[in-house]
């Protein structure tokens, strides 16, 4: 399992559904929600966007169902 951070947000590889991992993702000690990749090809897509430096926040990514991920939570406005 693997830990990325940037720009003040910390995205941790978990175990999710056998080979299928999710990624919980913080602003500094927050919970803000997880990603849950539907296939081990999004997973391996999300790890190798993260390896680049993305995160979920700054970058707009979804959780997997339906919501935007954002610096207040998951699909909070």
């Amino acid at each position: 399992m693997k830990e990325w951070g940037n720009n003040g947000i910390t995205v941790v590889e978990v175990d999710y559904n056998y080979d299928l991992h999710a990624f919980d993702v913080y602003n500094g000690d927050i919970f803000l929600g997880s990603v849950y990749p539907a296939t081990i090809e999004d997973m391996e897509e999300c790890i190798k966007a993260l390896d680049r430096g993305e995160d979920p926040v700054t970058d707009g990514w979804e959780d997997g169902c339906g919501n935007a991920c954002l610096i207040d939570g998951w699909g909070n406005k």
